[in-house]
């Protein structure tokens, strides 16, 4: 018995000197510790990416629990991140969401300001006592310049201070981006979200139609003299206001303020099904009919009948796919 214990000691130690030989020839190692570091820290990140994010002109939004925010249903718009943690996200699902996530989150972020799509009479009231000038807005969807970054265009002729604007939503950054094209063919980008989030409320009519109301601003970036701010101002489905603002010194100072009335049909007489009026790529109400192979689709505006011409079974397919989830 008494063999057996030294041999088992004796192997031990001989066990243990290689040991430590060993360890203090290999000067890897402490590296190769490092590495492990890093691949954990790497599938801590990737745990990160794969988290699960969600949105409707293709779409609509709503909020996970995760530090990069789904685009919300209806009426709970996407909600600004902040910090380090929401950029670290935000950084994360940019690599990992696929081209038709970014085109439905951007749409679903658009839709809830969908109401701007169509033909508007602008009333220019400058300063007091100056001559009111008219103009005229024409908001339409485009799908077709950015496949992955769907947006609200419009386009005037007779504008004193703009030729052309572009809004849409980055979702990286999680704030809308407003692209002005001015008289003097500047390209101004203004940035923000809403003030006031978007809303129904009963209208005075006897059906107490659901009217939309939200407030937008929207400023541009840097500290030049003369930068603009712009302030979308939805107060019912057929009025909105659009405030520009000039920057003198710290301070915006307003110079102008344009009364939008529609012309024709309210968009947002409701904001879920509009049945066989539906618009096949934007999903709000059909205004214009198209057709396929005989059968009969309907669209909201004039950049939707352009998308849907150009690769009608593209749009007629995520439409059926819709219809069929829901």
């Amino acid at each position: 018995m008494r063999l057996f214990t030294r041999s088992r000691t004796s192997a031990f130690g001989l066990v243990t000197c290689w040991a430590l030989l060993a360890g203090c020839g290999d000067s890897k190692q402490p590296e190769q510790a490092g590495s492990g570091r890093t691949d954990k820290s790497a599938g801590k990140q990737q745990r990160v990416t794969h988290t699960d994010v969600a949105t409707d002109e293709s779409d609509d939004h709503s909020t996970s629990t995760t530090e990069v925010e789904k685009p919300t249903e209806s009426f709970a718009p996407v909600k600004l991140g902040g910090g380090t943690k929401a950029a670290t996200g935000a950084a994360a699902s940019k690599s990992s969401r696929s081209d038709e996530q970014s085109y439905n989150d951007v749409k679903k972020a658009l839709k809830v300001i969908q109401v701007l799509i169509g033909q508007w009479h602008g009333i220019a009231d400058k300063a007091p006592g100056a001559t009111k000038s008219f103009e005229e807005f024409n908001w339409v969807w485009d799908v077709r310049t950015n496949k992955n970054q769907p947006a609200l265009t419009m386009k005037t002729d007779n504008s004193p201070y703009m030729k052309s604007a572009r809004l849409t939503y980055l979702i990286d950054e999680q704030q809308y981006q407003l692209m002005i094209l001015d008289k003097e063919d500047r390209q101004r980008e203004l940035r923000g979200t809403f003030t006031e989030e978007p809303a129904f409320q009963p209208g005075e009519d006897k059906k107490q139609t659901p009217q939309r109301v939200y407030k937008l601003q929207l400023t541009e970036a840097g500290d030049a003299k003369g930068r603009w701010q712009a302030v979308m101002n939805q107060r019912d489905n057929n009025r909105y206001l659009l405030e520009l603002y000039r920057a003198q010194g710290s301070k915006f100072n307003r110079f102008d303020t344009i009364g939008n009335q529609r012309e024709g049909t309210s968009f947002a007489l409701n904001d879920s099904d509009f049945k066989e009026k539906t618009c096949v790529i934007s999903q709000g109400l059909g205004t214009i009919s198209v057709s396929h192979k005989g059968k009969q689709y309907w669209v909201c505006c004039s950049g939707c009948k352009g998308a849907f011409e150009e690769d009608p079974e593209k749009w007629i397919a995520k439409f059926e796919a819709m219809q069929t989830e829901k």
